[in-house]
């Protein structure tokens, strides 16, 4: 297996082996396990709460197409996105100079594509199983569901090796200036951290980002949902999935500014407080526009804390990824 996948697995072994994969899951691992345990707890807990849970194949089993058309839908946007990042990386990055044949970084794609994506089945698998209801519910939406993803899958991988053979229209997906100039944002100390941000983050939304997350709420909506209702709901999704994916842009960026900046000499809490502009303005940007939805759903403000909890958890992973660059600038 070695002559036929990129050396890079065996990197990506030997980070597993020293715990460097269980340090970067492990809020991966810990949501994953809690959407197993939580059904099951409802199903202990007896009532309407086991009712509701045992209801979820059913629904499956009763709208097939909605829910397959999410699951093609989130596995080709993680698939393709995913995929497209790493061949970057081995092509233009610490393994562009090495001898390797380009077969078989395209082998590695497929293999990690297919590995990751039985993963997903078994995790979707599991999430039903322990939801519960009618063996044949069950397996139906096991059937929808994971063929979904199945699918999905294929065609993200299909795009990712398409993205590769024509780079003329990646040169137009890649144009990563944003539509209005805030230099203010930049922190005179340490210039252009905020912009590097924001390009990435442009970069990213315009690959399709985070769009499974408005095209689930799209999904569910009833076809009796009436225009303003639609369009705060809309609203609400797409500040949430902006967002979060925002934020992800941000953390990037910053940990990037943190390797190349390592070696000269700055003040501490520097980086910290230049890191920090552009997603406390898109915090703003966010928040009036979930505030705006909101008042078109006529929402009191009592669901206030439950928006902004949606906000946090979507926001949690990547201020978690962030806490070595705060740990180093915290003063000794």
């Amino acid at each position: 297996m070695g002559r036929l996948l990129h050396p890079w697995f065996a990197e990506a072994r030997l980070v597993a082996a020293r715990g460097g994969a269980w340090r970067r899951g492990r809020v991966t691992l810990a949501a994953a396990i809690a959407a197993i345990a939580l059904p099951l707890a409802l199903r202990g807990w007896g009532g309407d709460a086991a009712v509701l849970v045992a209801a979820l194949p059913r629904l499956i089993e009763r709208l097939p197409l909605p829910f397959g058309l999410l699951a093609i839908a989130a596995a080709y946007a993680v698939a393709r996105g995913r995929l497209i990042a790493l061949d970057e990386y081995l092509r233009l990055g610490w393994w562009s100079a090495a001898p390797i044949e380009p077969a078989r970084a395209t082998r590695s794609l497929v293999v990690l594509a297919g590995l990751a994506t039985l993963t997903a089945m078994a995790f979707v698998a599991a999430v039903l199983a322990a939801c519960g209801g009618e063996p044949a519910s069950l397996r139906s939406a096991y059937w929808i569901v994971d063929g979904g993803l199945a699918l999905g899958a294929v065609l993200g991988v299909f795009a990712a090796l398409r993205h590769r053979r024509h780079p003329t229209p990646r040169l137009r997906e890649g144009a990563r200036l944003p539509v209005f100039g805030l230099a203010w944002l930049d922190d005179a100390r340490l210039p252009h951290i905020s912009d590097w941000q924001r390009r990435e983050g442009v970069l990213r939304w315009r690959r399709g980002g985070h769009a499974w997350m408005i095209g689930a709420v799209l999904f569910g909506l009833p076809s009796s949902t009436g225009a303003s209702s639609g369009i705060g709901v809309l609203l609400i999704a797409i500040a949430l999935a902006w967002f979060s994916l925002i934020l992800q842009a941000c953390v990037a960026a910053t940990l990037d500014a943190d390797a190349l900046l390592a070696s000269t000499p700055r003040a501490p809490r520097r980086l910290a407080q230049a890191a920090w502009r552009y997603p406390s303005f898109a915090w703003v940007c966010a928040v009036a526009c979930i505030s705006a939805g909101a008042g078109l759903l006529g929402l009191s403000g009592r669901a206030a804390p439950a928006l902004l909890s949606i906000l946090l958890v979507l926001s949690a992973p990547a201020l978690l990824a962030l806490r070595p660059v705060f740990h180093r600038s915290l003063p000794r």
